[in-house]
């Protein structure tokens, strides 16, 4: 697989919209031939999917690897080419955001979301900043007035915190504001040029921000939505769950034991990564950067799902409830 190099792109904040349609009966085989491992592919991201990186990273961790299943990943910097590739038949399964698996099911895309890769929790963990100058006057969301904020992609969690925020504070994002779309490694630099006034600021970019203290923390996503978000999850093609599901089920206890290490074994773990080049950043900002809140049993939060889908209804991002019972599906999970 070519190694996710984390914190070059935020791609898993993006949500790109696919056409109607479901994944082609070709990813179900997992392209095993009969009496070898049936074979999951796993479409990534760049970003925050450490437990999941670990698998291949450190596979003895990994111990049903190679044995009941062959894990192979696929990277990806956009999650409409991410999904593109399972409706093809080209993934079994893959990671996106909640907002992103929800519109994708409405959209009529075959899919069950099966377990938690990170969480975007209130005063646990990690939360988003979105960020400005210190000298800029900004000092809440209420004088974002007239001004821009820089986010990676519309209708993304990004856009969901930073247009729920707003409308808390009083004000319309469609007219009080303007929104610019940029890559967030140019956030920073667009935030002291003037070219928008506030940004989001993730992880480690924000370590090394604040370590200049030339920005400030405006809101956090946790202002626009003050719920425990499952913010970014795994799903996979139920077709390909029916026909291997001895497979599938040790991928998944794999993948919890993985979990299970990366929170108790938080540095040695991103050491790992950083060993194997999986990600490249420097050194001690990575290992001591605050990480995003993670569920040990990588459980979902059904009850976030549908506060979610309820803002995405009010934002008209979707015209009509999505069926939950049949897009969560955490029967294997233990």
């Amino acid at each position: 697989m070519r190694k996710p190099v984390l914190f070059m792109f935020m791609a898993f904040l993006a949500v790109g919209m696919v056409g109607c349609g479901s994944a082609s009966k070709e990813s179900s085989s997992g392209g095993g031939e009969e009496g070898q491992p049936a074979k999951i592919r796993i479409g990534i991201g760049y970003a925050t999917e450490e437990p999941l990186w670990l698998m291949e990273a450190a596979p003895e961790l990994a111990k049903n690897n190679g044995k009941k299943y062959e894990l192979e990943f696929q990277q990806f910097r956009a999650n409409a080419d991410r999904l593109n590739a399972y409706r093809a038949g080209q993934l079994e399964g893959g990671t996106l955001g909640q907002g992103a698996l929800i519109m994708a099911a409405d959209q009529g895309v075959d899919l069950e979301v099966v377990a938690s890769v990170a969480k975007d929790t209130p005063n646990k963990g990690f939360n988003f900043p979105f960020m400005a100058k210190k000298d800029s006057g900004i000092k809440s969301v209420k004088d974002l007035k007239g001004k821009t904020i820089g986010i990676p992609d519309f209708k993304s969690p990004t856009d969901m915190w930073a247009r729920t925020a707003l409308r808390n504070a009083g004000l319309d994002p469609d007219k009080d504001v303007k929104f610019s779309v940029l890559p967030t490694p140019a956030v920073e630099e667009s935030i002291k040029s003037g070219k928008i006034d506030v940004g989001l600021i993730p992880q480690p970019f924000y370590a090394e921000v604040e370590s200049k203290g030339e920005l400030k923390t405006v809101f956090t996503s946790k202002d626009g939505v003050p719920i425990d978000e499952d913010f970014l999850s795994l799903f996979f093609n139920p077709e390909f769950i029916k026909e291997h599901e001895e497979a599938f089920k040790a991928f998944i206890e794999d993948y919890q034991a993985t979990m299970k290490y990366y929170l108790e074994n938080e540095q040695d773990a991103r050491q790992k990564l950083l060993d194997k080049e999986f990600v490249l950043a420097e050194k001690e900002v990575y290992l001591n950067m605050e990480d995003s809140n993670r569920a040990e049993d990588i459980s979902l939060n059904r009850e976030s799902w549908e506060q979610v889908q309820e803002i995405m209804l009010q934002e008209k991002w979707i015209t009509k409830e999505v069926d939950l019972d049949a897009l969560l599906n955490e029967t294997y999970v233990k």
